[in-house]
């Protein structure tokens, strides 16, 4: 009995990998000590997959929690086409947080919870980055390079050929990319049906869905600032566990209305202010 408390106690104290660490404290939504056990710890290569997977998807939900949304969306989508790659599953630390809400949606194989904002002024070198990765060179991860338009519009345009039927999670998130491009170049009414059908189709996708929608809805010929600015109110009502987004969502809710209804849009930055960590 000694014997096995002694080896239970071992096994206690040994000490962990810096990238069990950085999960661990991650799924207790400590951004910060999750950033200190990563402190010096470089991406691993191409050929360690699990491991760059895990690094990849740390870094990016440190960024995310820290309200780095450009940054957060590049690293995690990196991380998924890694994963799938390396044939792993990523760790739901979402749902450890928000029992009723994974990190990662079966339906599309994207987390519904990282959004491009544009807010950072790093897109473009975040969106070189991201096309120029390991993973983007590959037939399965051509899709990143859509990814990468979302960060960098000014990048060239991409065919990336959509997946057989069967593969239903890669044909949805390529579907949701192309129309989220569509809105923000402003084909307004097709993208508009577009995003529309990818919320359909991946019911965790909507409140992305709804910003795209109010993007394209900014962007038409006749812009539609009222209904646009319902859509980013809409999204930020749906987006209770991601509140950097939320305060995002609020202030393009805002910038719709300022120069229509300028007493609503101080009212919405003022809950924006309120949102923010």
């Amino acid at each position: 009995m000694r014997l096995l408390a002694c080896a239970l106690l071992a096994v206690i104290a040994a000490p962990q990998e810096p990238l069990q660490v950085a999960q661990s404290r991650l799924a207790r939504g400590d951004a910060l000590g999750a950033s200190r056990a990563l402190e010096g710890i470089a991406c691993p290569a191409i050929d360690q997959g699990a491991a760059r997977a895990a690094w990849l998807d740390a870094r990016g939900r440190i960024a995310w929690q820290q309200g780095r949304t450009d940054q957060a969306f590049a690293l995690c989508m990196q991380a998924v086409a890694c994963a799938e790659r390396a044939g792993i599953t990523l760790p739901a630390h979402h749902a450890a947080l928000q029992p009723d809400q994974t990190w990662i949606d079966a339906a599309s194989g994207l987390p519904p919870r990282v959004l491009p904002t544009g807010e950072s002024g790093e897109g473009a070198s975040l969106a070189k980055s991201l096309a120029e990765s390991p993973e983007a060179q590959e037939e399965a991860g051509a899709w990143l390079r859509l990814a990468a338009r979302l960060l960098d519009p000014s990048r060239p345009a991409v065919e990336v050929a959509m997946p057989a039927e069967n593969a239903k999670v890669a044909r949805r998130r390529v579907a949701f990319l192309q129309a989220a491009l569509a809105a923000r170049a402003g084909d307004a009414e097709a993208s508009v049906a577009a995003v529309r059908a990818s919320a359909r189709d991946a019911a965790a996708l909507q409140p992305l869905c709804q910003w795209f929608e109010g993007e394209a809805l900014l962007r038409r010929a006749r812009p539609d600032p009222r209904t646009a600015s319902l859509r980013f109110v809409q999204c930020a009502a749906t987006l209770d566990a991601a509140p950097w987004l939320r305060a995002s969502a609020l202030r393009r809710a805002a910038a719709a209305l300022e120069t229509i209804d300028p007493s609503e849009a101080s009212r919405l930055r003022a809950a924006a202010d309120e949102e923010t960590p």
